[in-house]
């Protein structure tokens, strides 16, 4: 990520000083008070399972463009600044597969520091409701369900995705990071615990 040089609140030029022990780039206007602490992203993904002729099979897309144009993954992208997770990892999977699922439980999350930002990558959990893959051909370039012995020997399949669908059969549903309905304002925020809590907490 190419480093900045204005101030994105008032257009100062940014200077350098120490802040929380280390230098940052930080606008020189007290009154503004920005502070560069880096560039930061959240990516979700998701695995979407269904039983075809007794097989448990899982969903992959066929990456249709760089960086790893080719290869297979579950398929995600970035929540946006504005939405919440649940209901990103929903929309990228119609997306990129056209298969409606829904959000059941987090099963890990990769914290990555190399590359343009510091990035989480979340694994999800996800109902299949319904729907056949499809792709568009520039994103994507192929979308399917693939059986257990399949990501092992179809060429090209990302580790990560591997490990996320392993996690996944591995665990029961609801096992990994489900949403505290109780907890949470789904116009605004999502919590996420290993177990809902008594409603009374949050009274």
């Amino acid at each position: 990520m190419p480093r900045l040089n204005f101030c994105p609140r008032c257009a100062n030029p940014l200077t350098t000083r120490s802040d929380g022990g280390r230098d940052r780039q930080a606008c020189p206007d007290v009154e503004c008070g920005f502070v560069h602490f880096g560039d930061f992203s959240i990516g979700c993904s998701a695995v979407v399972l269904r039983e075809e002729a007794g097989q448990t099979k899982a969903l992959l897309i066929q990456r249709g463009q760089e960086p790893f144009a080719g290869t297979w993954q579950v398929p995600g992208g970035y929540a946006e600044h504005d939405e919440l997770l649940a209901s990103a990892v929903e929309r990228e999977v119609q997306e990129e597969s056209a298969i409606e699922a829904k959000f059941q439980d987090v099963v890990g999350f990769r914290h990555m520091t190399v590359g343009p930002s510091t990035n989480v990558y979340i694994i999800c959990r996800l109902r299949y409701e319904g729907g056949e893959p499809n792709y568009d051909g520039v994103e994507t370039a192929d979308a399917r369900f693939f059986s257990m012995d399949e990501l092992y020997s179809v060429k090209g399949v990302q580790n990560i995705s591997r490990w996320g669908i392993r996690q996944a059969l591995n665990t029961p549903v609801g096992a990994g990071l489900s949403i505290d309905l109780h907890g949470s304002d789904p116009s605004r925020w999502q919590l996420f615990g290993l177990t809902d809590i008594d409603p009374g907490d949050w009274r």
